[in-house]
């Protein structure tokens, strides 16, 4: 790989980081102006510390932002149409729960939304896994663990609520 090429995948892929910090910072406002609903709810008791939910999503989407770089600049990107089309509807469920749980108030909806969301990304990451693109599968296998616990946080605030 030619210096040039390095520097032009260095600036897409930061150019990815950027719009993705950029949506989930949009995004946390929404959740930042629901937080005194939160508050009233009852959670469980593995619930994280609140200053860990903007530091966990700014990595996740800072990974997630590294495998669209890949998935849209990458050596054989015109071969992943079937990756970029599940990449970029997990992305929309992804950003649109924020809005169902948080702006909405929708407990349970909430909970069946990042249920098909872990779905979609699990899928996302086998068929990645099995069309040899590891890097990818690596990439977003962070945020799948991640969601698992959100979904089990969510479906315990559905629960109690």
């Amino acid at each position: 790989m030619s210096h040039k090429t390095f520097f032009k995948n260095c600036a897409l892929t930061l150019i990815w980081v950027l719009a993705f910090l950029t949506i989930g910072f949009a995004i946390g406002q929404v959740t930042r102006d629901n937080m005194d609903w939160y508050h009233t709810l009852t959670k469980s008791s593995l619930n994280p510390p609140r200053f860990l939910f903007p530091i966990a999503w700014s990595l996740l989407y800072t990974l997630l932002a590294m495998a669209g770089a890949h998935l849209w600049h990458g050596k054989i990107a015109d071969k992943k149409a079937p990756l970029q089309i599940l990449f970029t509807v997990y992305m929309l469920i992804n950003w649109a729960w924020s809005f169902i749980f948080f702006a909405g108030h929708f407990l349970w909806t909430g909970f069946f939304w990042i249920m098909l969301s872990n779905v979609v990304l699990a899928f996302t990451i086998w068929r990645a896994w099995r069309s040899q693109n590891k890097l990818i599968a690596g990439l977003i296998t962070p945020t799948l663990l991640w969601s698992l616990f959100a979904a089990y946080l969510n479906l315990t605030i559905a629960l109690a609520n």
